[in-house]
């Protein structure tokens, strides 16, 4: 226990008696960029804004064949009709996605409501749409 306290005496002390070591640099540092340098980083910026708006949370609620998929569709607009809704093809299924969420937790809110209708639907992320 001596030992503890004595190096944490110890390091108290170095703290104190040199705080310029600690501080660090005050000046602060000045970057110079060209014109070019400037223009890329505000496409980078108009890019990532863009990606941003692009992606969203959207709840699938069938993968299968069109028949089906039709019907699904049908009755999902009937019982939620101010929701987004999707009939896509991807080969050989059709999918049904509904609702686009920018918001985690409101979709997952929505899916469980969805749950008690369509037991199988599931959340997308925005990598899987």
């Amino acid at each position: 226990m001596k030992a503890g306290l004595t190096l944490g005496v110890f390091l108290v002390g170095i703290f104190f008696l040199t705080p310029e070591k600690l501080i660090g640099q005050n000046n602060p540092a000045t970057i110079e960029t060209t014109q070019e340098v400037a223009d890329l980083i505000e496409r980078k910026v108009e890019i990532n804004k863009e990606v941003f708006a692009s992606q969203y949370y959207a709840i699938q609620l069938y993968y299968g064949n069109y028949t089906a998929a039709k019907n699904i569709l049908n009755d999902f607009t009937t019982a939620f009709p101010d929701w987004e809704t999707e009939l896509s093809f991807e080969t050989p299924n059709y999918k049904v996605r509904v609702g686009r969420f920018k918001n985690l937790n409101l979709a997952n809110q929505k899916l469980e409501e969805i749950r008690k209708i369509y037991p199988s639907a599931f959340l997308l992320e925005p990598n899987n749409l």
